[in-house]
């Protein structure tokens, strides 16, 4: 069985509602606030400052580079290119915009396999036999509409050297990843997919990205994710018995 590391992805052609409050103070001699002395209908008027921020990502269809994915057999290491994607993020306090490249393939380490297949068939019998091995991937594509949307304030993990956001939608779960994940991670999962951020800071430029933004709003905002669909999304690579990867597979 292969083993992935998505900590060593190398980096190719990088390119509270708004309150309106007021306050009314009788003519109460003992008012505290008054120092004894009574003040009828003394108006006051202050803005709470707990406007309800959103935060938004937008994963694009837009091509932007390749990362390599590392995978390890025994003493053997394959290569396998992902393609990454156009990726930004905003607020609609600061309107800073800021923009990462992600992956949107997630190769399927538990179902790999190894087949022998020939070049030609003469005769009934099967001519230049040659081992390769299929390796799937799936992703997240938006069915019914080409932007899909997903409020993920809820559903946030953040370590020390890691974030990760749950985008679900029914049965459906994928994850927005970056940073130092644990490999776990990977292998666990249970055929879900993962947008893995690409920033060449290993993901921290990220994350700090979304600490600084929540510390400038200095309250829990809103996170919005969109996600918009891609024409074609990749269904197997085929690799030869030198981990090379041969052939690509698209839905």
């Amino acid at each position: 069985m292969y083993d992935i590391f998505f900590l060593h992805l190398a980096k190719k052609n990088m390119s509270i509602p708004q309150l309106g409050l007021s306050m009314s103070i009788t003519d109460n001699d003992g008012s505290p606030l008054y120092a004894g002395v009574g003040q009828r209908e003394h108006m006051t008027s202050f803005d709470s400052a707990l406007t309800k921020h959103t935060i938004t990502i937008i994963i694009t269809d837009e091509e932007a580079g390749k990362v390599t994915v590392n995978l390890k057999k025994g003493n053997k290491t394959s290569e396998v290119e992902l393609v990454t994607y156009k990726m930004s993020i905003t607020d609609d306090k600061t309107n800073e915009t800021n923009y990462y490249e992600v992956t949107r393939d997630t190769l399927l380490l538990k179902e790999i396999k190894e087949k022998s297949v020939s070049r030609f068939t003469f005769l009934g019998i099967e001519w230049f036999k040659r081992q390769i091995t299929k390796l799937p991937a799936i992703s997240y594509e938006p069915l019914k509409t080409t932007i899909e949307y997903f409020e993920v304030s809820r559903y946030r993990t953040l370590r020390e050297n890691y974030l990760a956001y749950s985008l679900k939608k029914g049965t459906t779960v994928a994850h927005l990843v970056a940073g130092q994940l644990p490999e776990k991670t990977f292998l666990d999962s249970k055929n879900e997919n993962f947008f893995c951020v690409i920033d060449n800071s290993d993901g921290q430029r990220f994350i700090g990205d979304i600490k600084y933004r929540e510390k400038f709003i200095k309250t829990i905002p809103n996170v919005e994710i969109q996600v918009i669909k891609r024409n074609k999304s990749v269904k197997e690579f085929e690799l030869d018995k030198s981990g090379k990867v041969n052939k690509i597979v698209y839905l």
